[in-house]
């Protein structure tokens, strides 16, 4: 076996990591569900996210364990397909030209941007470890951007604020490098139960974090004020319901959607007029 191997040459983990979900994605194939970010369909989605009584507790939606959640070939999760599904559908967001920065770019999303000639795409994380990207991108700190004021026609900030001690800051960075007339897609895991938000800088220890916030990396469960929150830094926010706003597109089971997902759309108001 020696002997063979030093004749093959080493296979890169990138390589090695495609030829993975292309066996896995083969395996899993079926009619069952489908992915709209890959356009594969299969018998199940892969399982994902944390199983933690504060998430059943809190009804933490967009959080917690879910059953069909990750797709087997791209690896998209269902708040992936849910913002895919929402920019196809709703937007016509292919069909345009504009800029885009994507915050701690998802992988499946990541590859579907950076293969859209029409959009100048700027995918942007603090930290990258762990993740394949063919593109590069960016090494940016939500808190300190380095854009000018007016950058961008869109800005994609998924599941990020709830990582970051002074999320009031970095709504005002994503405020402020968007073009008036902007629009920035701002979702974070939330608990409807909840009236207020939910903060505690005492509780640091991750053990703690899982216990109380849901994950060892959280900083606060966001409650009903979430979109307030936003406002505050001068968002006009839209919440697009996911049972009652997606019934023109057929079969949301199928792309293995949660049903309980609110999109939150965020425009940043045109510049008025001086008379």
């Amino acid at each position: 076996m020696q002997s063979i191997k030093k004749y093959i040459p080493p296979i890169p983990g990138r390589l090695l990591k495609n030829i993975y979900l292309t066996i896995r994605g083969l395996y899993y194939r079926g009619n069952r569900y489908t992915c709209p970010v890959c356009g594969y369909s299969f018998r199940k989605m892969l399982p994902g996210g944390f199983d933690l009584p504060v998430i059943k507790e809190k009804h933490i939606v967009g959080a917690g364990r879910r059953d069909n959640d990750i797709c087997p070939y791209c690896q998209s999760t269902d708040r992936d397909r849910l913002i895919y599904l929402f920019l196809k559908y709703e937007k016509s967001f292919f069909e345009q030209h504009f800029s885009l920065l994507h915050i701690a770019p998802e992988p499946a999303l990541h590859k579907v941007f950076s293969h859209t000639n029409s959009i100048d795409y700027h995918p942007a994380t603090k930290y990258s470890e762990g993740f394949y990207y063919k593109a590069k991108v960016e090494t940016e700190d939500l808190l300190d951007l380095h854009f000018e004021e007016a950058s961008f026609d869109w800005v994609i900030c998924n599941h990020v604020l709830e990582h970051i001690p002074d999320d009031k800051l970095a709504m005002h960075e994503i405020f402020r490098v968007l073009k008036p007339g902007g629009k920035a897609i701002l979702q974070v895991p939330i608990s409807f139960q909840l009236e207020k938000t939910f903060e505690d800088e005492t509780v640091t220890a991750e053990a703690d974090r899982e216990k109380y916030l849901g994950q060892f990396d959280h900083v606060r469960i966001y409650g009903r004020d979430y979109p307030d929150r936003l406002k505050d830094v001068g968002f006009v926010v839209h919440e697009v319901n996911t049972k009652h706003d997606f019934k023109h597109i057929s079969s949301l089971n199928k792309f293995a959607i949660n049903p309980d997902e609110i999109l939150f759309l965020c425009d940043k108001p045109l510049k008025k007029s001086r008379l």
